[in-house]
C-alpha cells in the first residue's frame, strides 16, 4: 500500500514539473507576443479524416528588444525534461524536450549572446499529440 502511495506521489510530481515548464515558457512567449515588438506565428496540423489536432507549431521572433526573460524561463525549467545548450561563436541554442502521456513538447530558443544582454532571439514550440 505504501509503495502505491509513493509511486502515485512521484507520478504527480513529475507531471507537475512538466506542466510548470510548459506554463513558465508558454507564459513568457505569450507575454512577448502581446507587447507588440515581435512576430508570432502559429500553425496547426490536423488529421484530414478526423480533424483531430496532430501537431501545433508556434514561433515567436521578438524584434528590437532583449530576450532576457525568455532565456531565464528556459534556464529555470531545464530540470523539467531533456535540456541542452549549444554555443557557436556568439550564437546559442537552447532545447528543452518534455515527453508526456498525451503529448510531447519541444521548446527551442536561438539567440545572440552579447555579454550581459541577449538579442535577435527566436523561440519555437512544437507540440505533438499522441
Amino acid at each position: 500500500m505504501k509503495l502505491k502511495s509513493i509511486l502515485c506521489t512521484m507520478a504527480l510530481l513529475f507531471t507537475s514539473l512538466a506542466l510548470s515548464a510548459q506554463n513558465a515558457i508558454d507564459k513568457a512567449v505569450d507575454e512577448y507576443s502581446s507587447i507588440g515588438k515581435s512576430t508570432f506565428t502559429s500553425a496547426v496540423e490536423r488529421d484530414p479524416k478526423t480533424r483531430k489536432v496532430l501537431k501545433v507549431v508556434k514561433v515567436l521572433q521578438p524584434t528590437d528588444i532583449t530576450i532576457n526573460k525568455l532565456r531565464r524561463a528556459f534556464l529555470n525549467e531545464q530540470e523539467s525534461g531533456q535540456f541542452s545548450i549549444i554555443t557557436h561563436e556568439d550564437e546559442e541554442t537552447m532545447t528543452l524536450t518534455i515527453e508526456g502521456d498525451q503529448e510531447n513538447r519541444v521548446y527551442m530558443m536561438q539567440y545572440r549572446n552579447q555579454g550581459a544582454s541577449f538579442h535577435n532571439g527566436k523561440v519555437t514550440i512544437i507540440i505533438k499529440y499522441k
